[in-house]
């Protein structure tokens, strides 16, 4: 029979721990729940928007057209904005950097 006069303090404190432990267990458990449905909808969202792309052609027109209008022309703009400013290897140094990479091969 249970008698509250022959509990010592050092089982209190141990089922106190114990139960500590079980409800930080379910607390994090819950908390990763939201986590992984998150997660859960962002790949489903991912993989409809990937079926619509690959499936819907006037989609895929209309990316190539803005890709090929506007895009294209900017980062072929920027290329040459680079090569003229780009600073040239000497002969000498290119020499250098072949032997150091067949050095590190």
């Amino acid at each position: 029979m249970f008698n509250p006069s022959q509990i010592t303090l050092g089982e209190v404190s141990s089922t106190i721990r114990d139960l500590s432990v079980v409800v930080g267990i379910f607390g994090i458990a819950w908390k990763s729940r939201g986590w992984l449905e998150a997660a859960k909808k962002f790949f489903e969202r991912l993989t409809t928007f990937m079926d619509t792309v690959e499936n819907d052609s006037a989609y895929i027109r209309q990316g190539m057209h803005t890709l090929l209008s506007n895009h294209l022309t900017h980062i072929e703009a920027d290329l040459k904005k680079m090569t003229h400013r780009q600073v040239r290897a000497t002969d000498e140094e290119q020499d250098l950097y072949k032997t150091d990479d067949l050095l590190e091969t």
